[in-house]
């Protein structure tokens, strides 16, 4: 744990004043919001990593603020409620981490669901980034294929004849083979327009 941002929203000062002082005694850095769109508007400016939203929050649905700093990817959002329901259960399904801190505000479970969250959105980060790799190398390689089938069609060639023209043009011009793939697929674009 280091000085992690988290922003409370909770219309009711009472519970706020009381996740704020028990967090900052754990050493993170704590900012309130009363509302809604104060929640949505002091994430923007921040970027926390947690944002621990009541769901009774005054000027919007605790629900549509969560998805809005989520989708927005501002900040983790987790629920403080005083009745886990099931339509709750059912909400809180859709967000990234699946917890929530139930009223009364009891020390112990506060700091574990916290700690709990935070290591998760490490965990869920690092799993994206993964995920963001990989697509990026499948985005490569539908645009290498493509250009082996322009080239495997133009000179009647096999794909290992195709893939050698690309990497020898790559090598030649210095260029990453999917540079040099893409602009083989505009070329041929070109001439198609013509």
């Amino acid at each position: 744990m280091g000085e992690e941002k988290i922003v409370i929203a909770d219309s009711g000062e009472y519970t706020r004043k009381i996740i704020k002082g028990l967090l900052i005694k754990k050493g993170y850095k704590v900012f309130e919001a009363t509302d809604g769109l104060g929640a949505i508007r002091m994430c923007r400016t921040i970027y926390p990593e947690l944002a621990i939203i009541d769901t009774n929050l005054w000027g919007m649905d605790a629900f549509q603020v969560g998805n809005i700093i989520e989708d927005d990817n501002l900040s983790t959002v987790i629920y403080i409620t005083n009745n886990a329901t099931s339509f709750f259960l059912n909400k809180i399904k859709e967000m990234k981490i699946y917890a929530y801190i139930t009223k009364p505000i009891i020390k112990d479970s506060l700091y574990k669901t916290v700690e709990f969250s935070l290591m998760n959105i490490d965990r869920i980060d690092t799993l994206q980034n993964k995920v963001n790799i990989l697509e990026d190398k499948l985005r490569g390689r539908k645009i290498i294929d493509k250009a082996k089938g322009i080239l495997i069609e133009k000179y009647n060639i096999t794909e290992e004849e195709a893939y050698k023209i690309i990497r020898k043009e790559s090598m030649d011009k210095c260029k990453k083979i999917e540079k040099i793939s893409k602009i083989i697929i505009d070329e041929e674009n070109k001439n198609i327009k013509k």
